[in-house]
């Protein structure tokens, strides 16, 4: 794995890239940071978000292919930004209401003292209007907490797109 600041400084060209739909500039420069060793996971992340984007059908399959390795892979995605990307790349193979949920629930249980996951999934479910996964956060926070103290919550989703928080 590399270092944070290492790993934030390939990372950013390569988001210029996408971010001004050169998606072939950023295939080189995913190809170049994935030969020198790069290989956390918000790299691979970006790099199979790139790979899905691209027109050529042997690079989308490889994208298909890698995103889904990543959704299955063990020990699970836990960084926030890396599960995002996933998410932008299963939403653009329509596998993100699939698919999308399940990286967060991984995510969670693998890391269940990490409310900052907790919220981060609440939010998403919310601002996906996926309210069987808002209930799975509320669930999954309840399991794991209770030994401790239960969580309240900040604002309960009615249906509004308010942020919702999980205080301790």
């Amino acid at each position: 794995m590399s270092d944070a600041s290492v790993t934030e400084r390939r990372i950013r060209p390569i988001q210029d890239a996408v971010a001004s739909s050169n998606w072939k500039q950023a295939l080189q420069l995913c190809d170049k940071w994935s030969k020198k060793g790069e290989k956390s996971d918000r790299f691979l992340a970006l790099k199979a978000f790139v790979l899905v984007n691209l027109s050529e059908k042997a690079h989308h399959d490889r994208g298909k292919t890698e995103i889904l390795d990543l959704c299955k892979r063990n020990p699970p995605i836990t960084e926030p930004e890396a599960i995002y990307q996933m998410q932008d790349a299963l939403k653009c193979l329509s596998l993100k209401e699939e698919e999308g949920p399940k990286i967060w629930e991984r995510a969670v249980i693998a890391k269940q003292n990490d409310k900052d996951l907790y919220t981060r999934w609440l939010n998403q479910a919310i601002a996906d209007n996926d309210w069987l996964s808002a209930q799975k956060v509320w669930l999954h926070g309840q399991f794991y907490e209770c030994k401790r103290r239960r969580l309240t919550w900040g604002h309960i989703p009615t249906g509004h797109h308010g942020v919702a928080k999980i205080i301790p």
